[in-house]
C-alpha cells in the first residue's frame, strides 16, 4: 500500500482506531476490529462499513466520534452500528480518569500504531531508519500483563501489536507503573530524566530506541488524540 504524504496524518489517526479496537477485542473478547482501508483521495473506511472524509476522521479521533458518510452507513447498517459501538467503547476507555489496565493497554497500542505509520511512510522517518537491520521493540508495564510491540522489518513497513513475540527483541522499554505509562501516552514523559530516576528501564539496542522515540514524538505532535 502507498500512503501519500498529504494523507499520512489521517491514515495514522485511522490506524490508532484500528489498533485501539484490536486491543479492546483482545482484552474483552467482544466487539469489532475497525480495519482501515483508504477508499479514494479523501475518504477512509473503518471496519468495512463506516466511511469518513479525512477531516471528519481526524475529528472522530480527537473527539471520540464524528458523523460518517451517510450512504455507506445505510448500505452497511449492521456493520456500521457495530463500528459505532466500538468507537464509543474506545472513547469510554480512554476517558477514564484513572490509569486502568484497559486504558493504558489501549492507549499504548494506539500510540505505537501511529509511530509505525510514520516510520513506514514519513520520508524523514524512513531515512532515519534506512540503516537499521530490523527487529522488534517491546513496550511493557512492570507488574502487569501489558506487553505491546513495534516491529521494524527489513522492508521498513513497520507494524505494531500486543502480546509476547517469538523472536528475541532488539530492545525493551519498561514503564515503572501505569501512571508512568499514562504520562508517555499523553506526551509528558521525560525521555532524558525519567530513565535516570528509575521511572523507565531500557535495554538492548539503545540507538534504535532513540530513533523510535523521535518518531513517536513526531507522530504524537502531528496526530490528534482524545487524551
Amino acid at each position: 500500500m502507498i500512503v501519500k504524504s498529504h494523507r499520512l496524518i489521517p491514515y495514522a489517526a485511522a490506524c490508532t482506531l484500528e489498533a485501539s479496537s484490536a486491543e479492546v477485542v483482545n482484552r474483552t473478547k467482544v466487539g469489532k476490529v475497525l480495519t482501515v482501508k483508504l477508499i479514494d483521495e479523501n475518504s477512509i473506511q473503518l471496519g468495512g462499513g463506516l466511511c469518513f472524509l479525512d477531516a471528519k476522521l481526524l475529528q472522530a479521533v480527537k473527539n471520540g466520534f464524528a458523523l460518517p458518510q451517510l450512504i455507506p452507513l445505510l448500505l452497511n447498517l449492521k456493520n456500521s452500528f457495530q463500528s459505532i459501538c466500538m468507537l464509543l467503547k474506545i472513547r469510554s476507555i480512554l476517558l477514564q480518569e484513572t490509569p486502568t489496565l484497559n486504558k493504558i493497554s489501549v492507549g499504548l497500542r494506539a500510540g505505537l500504531s501511529a509511530t509505525a505509520a510514520f516510520a513506514s511512510y514519513h520520508l524523514q522517518c524512513q531515512k532515519l531508519l534506512e540503516d537499521e537491520k530490523g527487529g522488534v521493540i517491546l513496550f511493557k508495564v512492570a507488574n502487569t500483563d501489558i506487553v505491546s510491540w513495534l516491529s521494524i522489518p527489513c522492508d521498513k513497513i513497520c507494524k505494531s501489536g500486543s502480546g509476547l513475540v517469538r523472536e528475541t527483541p532488539a530492545a525493551i522499554f519498561t514503564f515503572k507503573n501505569l501512571s508512568v505509562a499514562e504520562r508517555a501516552i499523553i506526551g509528558r514523559l521525560d525521555h532524558l530524566g525519567d530513565p535516570g530516576h528509575g521511572e523507565v528501564e531500557i535495554s538492548g539496542n539503545l540507538p534504535l530506541l532513540d530513533k523510535i522515540g523521535y518518531i513517536s514524538r513526531l507522530a504524537q505532535k502531528s496526530v490528534p488524540s482524545i487524551l
